[in-house]
């Protein structure tokens, strides 16, 4: 009898007074909502909501689905806001009734209050911040871009500083790094390397070379026997520009004297170009590619050597293994576009024949419009060379003893070794 009794009111806890009402509703909502007839499922679904709210998680999730859909069709400023506000509800009544991880469910509602409450984000940045400290290395990729984006807000309204945002940044960046390499090879990864592309574009307005430096200056000594931190501020560093400063050299040094790997052999070849050291800088250069295993970063090795060859004036050379990197990496303009400059910069390819010295922007213009077909965002730079170099197109009068017609194939020797039609 006793066990009867505790059964009969854990049943009515879940159910409620009405169980046979909740359980009905229940069951029809979840009808409807798997037909995908949503109108229907939110007048089931809002009767076990009001009655039953500790009856089912599932039904929270659902919730804020339905929801979002009615507002999508709100047809009144007033409906909209009292739907999302309705939204919000949820995430506080589920968290109430059902407790478990609140930096999630926060997280969550947060990311909910940025989306439609963007005009007021000191209400998403209280929550979302709770969120990331409840949740650690545990918080979700959502939840750290939002958390980003919410702190960027902030700062525009006047109630961040710019140096507040930077520490956020850091905060997350670190969260990310531990979550991209604990989910590497799986699904997950792919979530946390998109929030880690939003984060740093987001805070990127804020991350100027006095700021990263001194952040890395301040961190280094109680972060140098982290590899993980030193890789990440070196990279942080690099992508802004701010590899002059000695805390880049430091870090590149202890990174390949401690731990010799592709991202601190590339920071070596980075210093080694800076100096003009170009011998040292190709074999370090060399070096990340070798030790490299993803074929994105192979690619961008491959450009940083062929940098340091043109550097070095061995052009044949730096093309070679900029044809590499384009090969690793489809869609990207960038190798072409070098390979189009370091022709035009080569005009004693012509000889002595005028028509012939100026054929080679014939051929670097062939280029620049490889470049901008295979990858749209370089057509701006694309387009600017093409107008520069087309200027100086050989003329008919310069190929006239020659002979070359417009459309005839003209071939270019020296380093080059290529050839292009003809056009005035």
């Amino acid at each position: 009898m006793i066990l009867a009794l505790m059964a009969g009111s854990t049943f009515g806890q879940k159910y409620g007074a009405d169980s046979v009402k909740c359980i009905e509703n229940l069951s029809l909502y979840k009808d409807y909502y798997k037909q995908k007839m949503y109108d229907d499922a939110y007048r089931y679904w809002k009767v076990a909501y009001s009655i039953c709210p500790e009856s089912s998680e599932k039904m929270y999730l659902d919730g804020v689905s339905l929801l979002r859909r009615r507002e999508g069709k709100a047809k009144t400023e007033m409906e909209k806001t009292q739907i999302i506000d309705s939204l919000i509800q949820v995430y506080d009544r589920r968290r109430d009734n059902f407790g478990g991880n609140k930096g999630r469910v926060d997280g969550r509602k947060g990311t909910e209050l940025l989306r439609y409450k963007s005009d007021q984000p000191e209400l998403s940045f209280v929550v979302l911040e709770s969120a990331v400290n409840e949740g650690g290395n545990f918080a979700e990729a959502g939840t750290i871009a939002s958390y980003m984006n919410s702190a960027v807000l902030m700062a525009k309204a006047e109630k961040k500083t710019p140096e507040e945002v930077v520490k956020i940044f850091g905060q997350l960046t670190e969260i990310l790094a531990f979550n991209i390499a604990k989910y590497e090879g799986k699904k997950t990864q792919e979530y946390y390397i998109k929030s880690q592309e939003s984060v740093n574009d987001l805070a990127s307005p804020y991350l100027s070379c006095d700021v990263l430096v001194k952040m890395a200056e301040d961190g280094y000594e109680k972060n140098k026997s982290d590899a993980a931190w030193m890789e990440r501020t070196a990279d942080i560093l690099d992508t802004k520009g701010c590899t002059d400063a000695p805390i880049f050299f430091t870090i590149a040094k202890e990174m390949h004297a401690s731990s010799p790997s592709s991202v601190s052999a590339e920071k070596m070849g980075i210093m080694s170009l800076k100096s003009k050291e170009f011998a040292e800088a190709e074999e370090f250069f060399q070096q990340a590619i070798d030790l490299a295993k993803d074929e994105t970063k192979k690619a961008d090795y491959y450009i940083e050597l062929a940098e340091s060859q043109r550097s070095a004036g061995k052009f044949g050379q730096a093309r070679t293994n900029a044809r590499k990197a384009a090969s690793l990496k489809g869609g990207w303009g960038l190798p072409y576009l070098m390979i189009g400059d370091m022709i035009a910069s080569s005009s004693s390819c012509g000889g002595e024949d005028a028509c012939m010295q100026k054929a080679i922007y014939w051929l670097a213009v062939d280029y620049y419009n490889k470049a901008k077909s295979v990858d749209p965002s370089v057509t701006g730079k694309a387009n600017g060379k093409i107008a520069t170099y087309t200027k100086y197109f050989p003329t008919q009068g310069d190929c006239f003893f020659g002979g070359t017609k417009a459309g005839d194939a003209v071939s270019i020797g020296c380093w080059i070794g290529e050839s292009t039609k003809a056009r005035f």
